[in-house]
């Protein structure tokens, strides 16, 4: 069993490298950070997946030009996170102009003494 709980602090520092890992397409962060069953909903719905994931940030098909994130809550319980962060962001997704501000929910969770997303949710938030 880990003795290392999960905090607050832990989460933010986690939510942080995420963030910076994501700006530059850092696939070996990301992939460190993602659970191997890792899924995820985007905003149309579509389940994303730890290997669709990666792939997007290994084909570029994303590019940040600007962003910063500001983190709402963190709720933990037991060895599980749930975290509700705010990313302002501008750039690009397949060659076509991306603004505004996005609603992330993530689900963190230990596993040998690291921190892994198991489950998240993202939407864009009206102007």
């Amino acid at each position: 069993m880990d003795k290392i709980a999960i905090s607050r602090e832990n989460i933010v520092e986690a939510e942080n490298k995420l963030f910076l890992a994501q700006l530059v397409s850092n696939v070996d962060i990301l992939d460190q950070l993602l659970h191997d069953d890792l899924l995820a909903v985007a905003p149309t719905g579509e389940i994303i997946t730890k290997e669709m994931d990666l792939n997007s940030h290994k084909a570029k098909t994303m590019i940040i030009e600007n962003a910063s994130i500001e983190i709402d809550d963190i709720k933990i319980t037991g060895d599980t996170a749930l975290s509700i962060v705010t990313m302002t962001a501008k750039g690009k997704v397949m060659g076509a102009p991306l603004e505004g501000k996005f609603r992330y929910f993530r689900v963190w969770k230990r596993f040998d003494g690291s921190l892994k997303i198991i489950g998240a949710s993202f939407m864009q938030l009206a102007d």
